[in-house]
Order: C-alpha cells, then structure tokens, then sequence
C-alpha cells in the first residue's frame, strides 16, 4: 500500500509541475545572479497562436520544463502589456531572449517550435 501511496504522489506531483516563471524582468535578472543561471525571456502577445501553441504543449512537455527550471531563469512578458527592455527587440511573438546573468545576450530564437526543436534551443544555451 505505501508503494500506491508513493506512485502516486509522483504522478500528482509531475502532473502539477510546471515552468517556475519570475513575476518581473528585474526579478529574473536578480535571480540569475543569485542562482548563477542564465535567464529565458518570453515575449508574447494575447491571441498569438504561436505562444499559446507554446505555452499550451511545448510548456507541458515534461523534459522541457525540467530543463528550463533547471537550467534558466524563465520570465513571461507581454509584448503590450509589460515593459520590454529596449535590448530586447522582437518582430513577432513569440520571441525568445536567452542571456546571462549579466543581462547580455546569448542567442535569440523568433517563432514557436515543436518540442525537439525548442530542446535544441534550451540546451544550445544552457550551462
């Protein structure tokens, strides 16, 4: 019975597990610091495609958001709603920003991608 019992716990717990995202650009970039990561931008809109297609089955993949809370400091912003920092361009949603602690650049990815693609990216920058 305790062997149930631990099953699942796990399940309820991968089930619930999600992407630790930072409520702010500042508080990413503090963070990073604090925890020597490297920080994972979002820049989305409401109503794009792409970032709900994103958000609603790349985010859900076990192994990415395992490595994104592993490897990076995630923080979500809205291209209409949030202050985007002026280094931080974009031309569509979903954009990515990947930088490292000291706010700089590493690599910029532009547009939704499947889950292999989207672990090429991670792991291309993680540490």
């Amino acid at each position: 019975m305790n062997k149930t019992i631990v099953a699942l716990a796990l399940m309820v717990s991968y089930a619930s597990a999600q992407i630790n995202w930072a409520p702010s650009y500042d508080a990413a970039l503090a963070k990073a610091v604090k925890e020597k990561k490297n920080v994972m931008v979002m820049l989305s809109k409401e109503g794009c495609p792409a970032c709900e297609y994103m958000e609603n089955n790349v985010f859900e993949e076990q192994m990415i958001e395992d490595t994104i809370n592993k490897n990076f400091i995630p923080v979500h912003l809205d291209v209409h709603k949030d202050k985007i920092p002026s280094e931080l361009g974009y031309i569509g949603t979903p954009t990515f920003h990947f930088l490292n602690t000291k706010g700089e650049r590493l690599k910029r990815y532009d547009g939704g991608a499947n889950i292999p693609t989207f672990m090429g990216v991670l792991n291309s920058v993680k540490k």
